[in-house]
């Protein structure tokens, strides 16, 4: 096989990023070449955001061997579905790849971008990773990429011995807010008081009450309306910019146990050996929530099976291209011929 160029996108609710991936056919490296990004709020159509990417890379999408897409929502054939307002227009993709003659190309879930990623060198270079522990690295088994942004993104994959990788279906953002089997009294109490200042608004509006109602831009704004109900509703960047400068160190407390609750739902859902992967603009933003004593308080407040889980890696994933490089991982193995 020669090498190899893959235009891959990571599409998000507020932006897109794009890049330029070289395959290497010897080694199988996937190397970032140009990258870029644009706002959707600067483009008024996939069409119009489409040239707009393939200006700042000085590339068209047609001139590529493959094209990969990473995109919240469900990809149907044609566009995303089950998106209810997170895009500010349609998605047909397939109308314009047919249109612009586009190379074979895929759509995918961003979060399973995200877990191809991690069956990459990506892995191996420290600087892309920030350890939360030293646990071993097992390649072979279950993995759990997890993103906080604007929605909270999941998804689970296993890499085969081949190369070849299986991934997971699920929607798990979605579920509904656990009551943590062991907690302190008060930790309890402040949760309950929570639940019942989400149940109080959700009879204003149609808003369900799941994890993304905390884990999220949008619940990091609910946790401020919950914990300084007297002081003006900040926007998501505003309070992002309280927690870094140490501010509201309630808030930072609160939102690193629930991050701890979740992440120790996940590991007894998936019990993933392979280690949990954690990225998102909130956690990219905000990583001091890993510095807090009530994170590790979190995963314990779901105690079971914890001398299985103990053994499981965790991280960050800091490097901005790894839903890029993971694009191109996938379009290498399921796009491109043997």
């Amino acid at each position: 096989m020669q090498d190899k160029t893959i235009i891959t996108l990571d599409l998000g609710a507020t932006k897109c990023a794009a890049g330029i991936i070289h395959a290497a056919a010897d080694t199988g490296v996937l190397t970032c070449m140009r990258t870029c990004q644009v706002l959707l709020t600067d483009t008024i159509s996939l069409a119009h955001l489409i040239k707009t990417i393939e200006e700042l890379l000085d590339m068209p999408l047609h001139a590529a061997d493959a094209v990969c897409i990473g995109a919240a929502g469900q990809y149907n054939g044609r566009e995303l579905c089950h998106l209810s307002g997170v895009y500010p227009y349609a998605m047909p993709f397939a109308d314009l790849a047919e249109k612009e003659k586009w190379p074979r190309y895929a759509v995918l879930h961003d979060y399973d971008t995200v877990v191809c990623a991690t069956f990459t060198s990506y892995m191996q270079q420290p600087h892309h990773l920030i350890r939360l522990n030293d646990c071993k690295l097992e390649h072979g088994q279950r993995r759990v990429a997890l993103g906080l942004g604007t929605g909270l993104g999941l998804k689970d994959g296993v890499l085969l011995p081949d190369g070849d990788f299986w991934l997971g279906k699920n929607e798990i953002g979605h579920i509904g807010i656990i009551n943590p089997p062991k907690a302190s009294p008060l930790r309890l109490q402040q949760h309950q008081a929570f639940m019942r200042f989400l149940r109080s608004r959700q009879e204003k509006t149609t808003e369900q009450i799941t994890f993304e109602n905390i884990l999220t831009g949008r619940g990091v704004v609910n946790l401020h309306q919950f914990l300084y109900p007297s002081q003006p509703v900040p926007s998501p960047a505003v309070a992002g910019e309280k927690i870094s400068t140490g501010e509201i160190p309630e808030l930072l407390d609160l939102l690193a146990w629930y991050l701890g609750v979740f992440i120790g739902s996940v590991q007894l859902i998936f019990l993933p050996a392979g280690g949990i992967w954690i990225t998102g603009g909130v956690v990219m933003k905000n990583l001091e929530i890993f510095q807090q004593g009530s994170f590790q308080e979190g995963i314990m407040a779901s105690p079971s099976y914890w001398i299985e889980r103990q053994h499981y890696p965790m991280g960050v994933m800091v490097n901005p291209e790894h839903a890029l490089i993971g694009a191109a991982y996938y379009a290498v193995k399921r796009l491109l011929p043997k």
